[in-house]
């Protein structure tokens, strides 16, 4: 744990130092240089909110967009790097009065909306810088002095070009309707801004009967909402279906309700009278909850008809209050109903409502359960669990109010943005379908908020004329403004400031002020394609850039940003503003459970700090889209053991390089020096990079780490495991600069291949090796081209050759481990039962399966039976008729056979007729024997995965291979023992080996020569001691070895 603590950590310090890297060289700098001019990579960033510091869900989205802007640089690109912030709204207006202990909208007047205004740009400032700091240690490379403000005058004017468009096509409207309303923030909601914000709640519903006016029956109603009775003006029944008239022991009158509600009348009912249309209903007078309010007076209460009613939940009977909810305002619109709205921005009850004035809607319920009750118009109260919405922002429970709201119309554009939208790539697919569906079913889209700080809506409607004059920009306001000075001494497009402009009614020429609403934040985003790229100063230059390539945000913005920028761009320039987007789904914690700002979080300075950045972008760029990713430490320390794997390849060749130095600029191996297993690896490293490209090209970043890890294991198991000795061995150097060079080849592919991916560790590699051992090589990885493969090694058959290969050693292995023999234990002989062409296959690595395996010789076979032995068992079908009560004497004949009996008796089997069993007198047909077949003594053999292929193994040891493996037994404490002594690698040693065991000693004093090499012994001695550094016994099998080593200077 100690060790696993202080490895998380050298790799956390070491991307500290690649930072400093990066900074002291300007790579990112020298980075864009080297692209200037190229072809462009039209990307567009989705603002972040600058309002709180990066959780670890947002490092998916950054680790994206950064994995693919380095990717396409490193092909030549010339990308975008402008990052984005979301600067003004209710995001951020919700946290300074947080900060302000504001409770209300009234105290932020109090305290002066300019005031106000400028402590939330302090806070977009700040927490800006923090996001930038904290994308940074992410290894985000983005122009960040150049990152874009939604806040800004360019983009807010940008969305005044685009209202001034829209109302020139007629589509901006004020209108009342019932609005999802926040009584803690103020203000509306859009329908997108109520996409996902429905919670599972508990409420108290309420059962309660009302008097019909003309003959004396109650009617049965429910609601969930106690509150909107203040409001009610109808109730609605359907005439179709069946209504019954039931006597109930709690209520002289008779009840009427929907038949399939009787239900809810539990043991109250008595009888049920008659059964009914609910037409018999319609026109019917009832008094309604509280007639004596002054809200109720004159309006007079009937029942009508409405064909949306059923009995499902509820009583067949709907409560309708038009100012208090969409569905019940349309019907109203429909009908002609009074619209009643009872409550003010706070949700409190306006004066005319009687016991309810001045109070809270939502603490309301229990007062109307008891004043219905005086009123004998209570029947029940019970909870209902129901999915109920509350605010997005500050999560506040929403009511519906009926206020007046700006809307751009949507039905004449409608069919313009499904065909925009079908021209798009969605990834997933299914994201695709999302926004149709949004689009088929979206209503007018409420652009207006009575808030503060935002983007202040530019419509001035005159009083005098009722014309409302849109403004387009900030320049049509100067030409247009009462004081044209006053727009030139604006300090921001704010309010208060904002407020004071007035302007000539382009109509009737009087003064006319703003309205007080502020945007919709999703224009604040959805104008960027054109505000942040040029589109009102240089449209040709804007138009380099238009439409965006890809781009990529979490799923919820389907109905939120993609949708907010595919319906401005379609207004602007009639198509969407991408081609391709990604979107990607929500991060959870490791046990499933979301995360959340006032739960269980992961800050992202945590995680990079424990974990290490490189591992937070590896778990993420391994993540599939379309599912949720779970993130914690401790899959973070799973992700980062995998890492690891890479990271010991490299550690691996450094280790010998060092020793060796190789120097590969300008080294091409002669082809025909190659061994199989270099040619498997070029071959093998081509096909990577192939896969690699098509996966990066179609932004597939989780296959590319998944062939990455498949990739990484063939190099660490397979090239190395077989070639290791080629490394350390002296002598042949041309041998061994061929093994570093392909080695290198397959090592620096991975380092480039996954420089977007892990920028850290891979840019450590390069400076630690690859600008070693090729010195021209580019200051930075991510300075380097994206590889390409080596021409001249296509796959000639050397994969299937390999794959067969290491089949018949795994499953050999797999034979040795069940046996419980050590690779350190040499056989005599594997056996190989293939075709010609398969047998082919595997002999071009026979010295690979031989030294894997620890083998001395490999055998090729047709026939298997030549591995067993034929013996003769009895024939239970048969032999019973026959030998009856003896059927089990004769098994334990056969049993006890000499083998040389047992194949007599088998020969007469195979042959038919008659036979003669040893220790019996008579003679036996032959068909009560059958004849089986075993293996060989010391055989064990199965199957390969490749079924055409089984292997066996000779398990029997001789003297001989004791004793190499007593030797390789020592061999190994030894080379342990110059570990623990710290010695390098190439250190040369004298040595000393002594022990009781005459066998051990034998064995020894025979492979003297052969341990000399291994152990790079100057002096082998036998049975002496040495002035030693070191010494230590060790236990082989039951003996025990005393070992003394010493460096030689």
């Amino acid at each position: 744990m100690i060790l696993a603590q202080v490895e998380k950590n050298t790799f956390v310090e070491a991307e500290h130092e690649v930072m400093k890297f990066w900074d002291d060289n300007h790579c990112f700098e020298k980075l864009r240089e080297k692209n200037k001019g190229n072809e462009l990579f039209r990307f567009l960033d989705g603002p972040i909110t600058a309002n709180n510091p990066m959780g670890i869900h947002h490092a998916w989205g950054r680790s994206l967009k950064d994995i693919v802007l380095r990717y396409k640089a490193m092909n030549g690109y010339d990308c975008r790097y402008q990052n984005g912030f979301d600067a003004q709204g209710l995001w951020v207006e919700v946290e300074v009065e947080k900060e302000l202990g504001f409770k209300t909208k009234k105290e932020i007047e109090e305290y002066g909306m300019d005031k106000f205004t400028r402590k939330c740009v302090e806070r977009v400032e700040r927490f800006s810088g923090i996001i930038t700091q904290q994308s940074k240690r992410l290894g985000q490379w983005m122009d960040w002095d150049n990152s874009y403000f939604t806040h800004t005058d360019e983009n807010i004017g940008g969305i005044w070009h685009f209202l001034k468009t829209c109302d020139d096509s007629g589509w901006i409207q004020r209108e009342y309707k019932p609005m999802p309303w926040c009584p803690r923030c103020g203000t509306s909601l859009s329908e997108h801004e109520m996409t996902g914000s429905y919670k599972i709640m508990t409420h108290k519903s309420v059962f309660f009967k009302l008097p019909i006016i003309q003959d004396g029956r109650k009617i049965l109603v429910w609601t969930t909402t106690p509150w909107t009775l203040s409001s009610n003006v109808a109730l609605a029944v359907n005439p179709e279906i069946d209504y019954v008239e039931v006597k109930v022991k709690s209520d002289d009158a008779v009840l009427v309700l929907a038949k399939n509600a009787i239900k809810y009348l539990g043991d109250d009912k008595l009888e049920v009278l008659r059964v009914f249309k609910g037409e018999e209903l319609v026109g019917l007078s009832y008094e309604t909850c509280f007639p004596e309010f002054e809200a109720q007076k004159d309006i007079d209460h009937k029942i009508v008809a409405w064909e949306d009613v059923d009995a499902t939940e509820g009583v067949g009977v709907v409560h309708i209050a038009p100012g208090c909810g969409l569905e019940d305002f349309e019907l109203g619109v429909k009908l002609g109903l009074a619209q009643v709205m009872p409550v003010d921005d706070m949700a409190v009850f306006l004066s005319g409502f009687g016991f309810m004035t001045g109070k809270d809607s939502h603490e309301i319920a229990d007062e109307v359960f008891s004043e219905l009750e005086k009123t004998n118009k209570l029947y029940k109260i019970e909870p209902h669990e129901h999915s109920y919405p509350v605010c997005w922002r500050c999560k506040s429970e929403v009511i519906f109010r009926l206020v007046p709201a700006w809307y751009i119309r949507t039905q004449e554009i409608k069919p313009k943005l499904i065909e925009a939208s079908s021209q798009v790539k969605w990834e997933p697919e299914s994201n695709g379908k999302r926004m149709n569906d949004w689009l088929n079913n979206m209503g007018d889209w409420n652009i207006s908020r009575k808030r503060y700080y935002g983007m202040p809506l530019p419509f001035y409607p005159c009083e005098d004329c009722g014309n409302v004059a849109v403004i387009g920009s900030k320049a049509e306001l100067k030409e247009k403004a009462v004081n044209p000075q006053a727009v030139d001494a604006l300090p921001e497009l704010h309010r208060p400031w904002i407020d004071e402009i007035q302007i000539k009614c382009p109509k009737c020429g009087k003064p006319v002020s703003r309205v007080s609403e502020i945007g919709d934040v999703w224009l604040d985003a959805g104008i960027v394609p054109f505000s942040t790229t040029g589109y009102f100063e240089d449209r040709q230059e804007w138009q380099k850039n238009f439409p965006a390539e890809w781009i990529t945000e979490m799923r919820e913005q389907v109905r939120l940003w993609f949708y907010s920028m595919l319906f401005m761009s379609t207004v602007l320039e009639g198509r969407a503003p991408y081609e391709r987007v990604l979107s990607y789904n929500a991060v959870v914690a490791e046990d499933g459970s979301k995360f959340s700002k006032t739960g269980f979080m992961i800050q992202f300075d945590d995680a990079a700090e424990k974990i290490g950045a490189d591992t937070v972008r590896y778990l993420y760029a391994g993540a599939p889209v379309n599912n949720d990713v779970r993130f914690g430490f401790n899959l973070g320390d799973e992700a980062r053991r995998k890492l690891l794997s890479f990271w010991n390849i490299f550690t691996f060749f450094d280790t010998y390089a060092r020793i060796d130095k190789p120097v590969l600029d300008g080294f091409t191996p002669d082809a025909k020096n190659l061994s199989p297993t270099d040619r498997w690896l070029i071959v093998r490293t081509n096909d990577f990079i192939k896969k690699a490209t098509a996966y990066m090209d179609d932004y597939k970043t989780y296959l590319l780490v998944k062939e990455f890890e498949v990739f990484v294991d063939d190099i660490s198991n397979w090239y190395i495991r077989t070639n290791r000795r080629r490394f350390w061995k002296t002598g042949d150097t041309a041998d061994k600069t061929t093994a570093y060079w392909v080695l290198f080849f397959a090592l620096n592919t991975c380092v480039k291949t996954m420089a977007p991916i892990i920028p850290f560790m891979t840019e450590k590699i390069w400076q630690d090796l690859t600008r070693k051992v090729m010195p021209s090589s580019p200051i930075s990885v991510h300075l380097s081209d994206w590889p390409t493969p080596i021409e001249g090694f296509e796959d000639d058959g050397i994969i299937e050759q390999t794959a067969i290969s290491r089949d018949v050693i795994a499953t050999a292995m797999r034979l040795r481990n069940e046996c419980q023999l050590k690779v350190r234990q040499p056989l005599s002989t594997l056996f190989v039962c293939a075709n010609d062409g398969d047998a082919n296959k595997i002999k071009v690595f026979e010295k690979n399966i031989k030294d894997e395996l620890n083998i001395k010789e490999i055998k090729y076979i047709s026939d298997f039976s030549i591995l067993e032995d034929f013996y003769s068992a009895v024939n239970f079908k048969v032999a019973g008729a026959v030998l009856k009560q003896n059927v089990n004497k004769m098994k334990q004949t056969l049993e006890e056979l000499s083998s040389q009996e047992m194949e007599s008796l088998t020969t007469a089997v195979k042959n038919g007729g008659s036979v003669t069993v040893p220790n019996w007198e008579e003679e036996f047909d032959s068909s009560i024997f059958t004849v089986q077949t075993k293996a060989k003594d010391g055989i064990v053999s199965s199957e390969c995965a490749n079924k055409d292929v089984v292997v066996a193994l000779d398990t029997i040891l001789t003297p001989q291979l004791l004793k190499e493996c007593a030797v390789r037994d020592v061999v190994r404490q030894c080379q342990l023992i110059r570990k623990e002594a710290g010695y390098q690698v190439e250190q040369r040693v004298i040595v000393s080996i002594s022990s009781d065991s005459d066998f051990i000693m034998s064995a020894l004093s025979e492979s003297k020569e052969h341990i000399s090499n291994e152990l790079l012994a100057d002096e082998l001695m036998l049975g002496r001691g040495i002035e030693n550094d070191f010494a230590k016994d060790a236990e082989i099998d039951d003996d025990i070895v005393h070992i003394e080593i010493k460096k030689v200077d």
